[in-house]
């Protein structure tokens, strides 16, 4: 029989992984937004010679949205780039205080930047800046990333929670 911080520990990892999968997929689909805008534009524009206004301009805001949500994702499954050298000779304890205390400042510094991006958007939204030849929005785009460094700082805090949670099962040698 499962214990209940088991039972509530294994309905957030479901939470926690299906906000990551619905993340995964956003940063996927704008990916493949931007890849079909580029091939569409190179192929109006070499093969038919016929510009496609716009195109640049969507993409390079859509790839700014594609970076956010996709930081986001290799956050929750600790993908992103790291050094261990020191780490990886280190006590198991340690090597887990140390990756507390890392997503610690991580989140630190993505909720500090989300927390701009946020003011960002309305001032953005306020000024009614367009892109130069379509005369589209900027500040939808700039919302959308956001929501991505947002969801990059909630998928942080769960890390961090569950790391905390978890310290004393993946850490030998503490007691109960």
């Amino acid at each position: 029989m499962t214990s209940r911080p088991d039972r509530e520990m294994g309905g957030f990892e479901r939470v926690i992984s299906r906000v990551s999968a619905f993340v995964d997929a956003a940063a996927a689909i704008f990916l493949a937004i931007i890849t079909a805008l580029t091939f569409t534009a190179v192929l109006l524009r070499y093969v038919f010679n016929l510009p496609f206004p716009g195109s640049f301009d969507v993409s390079r805001l859509l790839l700014g949205v594609a970076i956010f949500w996709g930081i986001a994702a290799a956050a929750w499954r600790n993908e992103h780039i790291q050094v261990d050298l020191l780490w990886q000779v280190m006590p198991r304890t340690v090597q887990k205080i140390l990756d507390i205390f890392a997503d610690i400042v991580f989140a630190g510094f993505v909720g500090a930047l989300a927390w701009m991006l946020y003011r960002q958007v309305d001032k953005v939204r306020d000024s009614g800046l367009t892109t130069f030849e379509m005369a589209i929005p900027v500040w939808p785009f700039n919302a959308l990333a956001w929501l991505g460094i947002a969801f990059c700082f909630l998928v942080l805090v769960a890390r961090i929670l569950r790391a905390i949670a978890t310290f004393r099962d993946a850490a030998p040698g503490i007691e109960r």
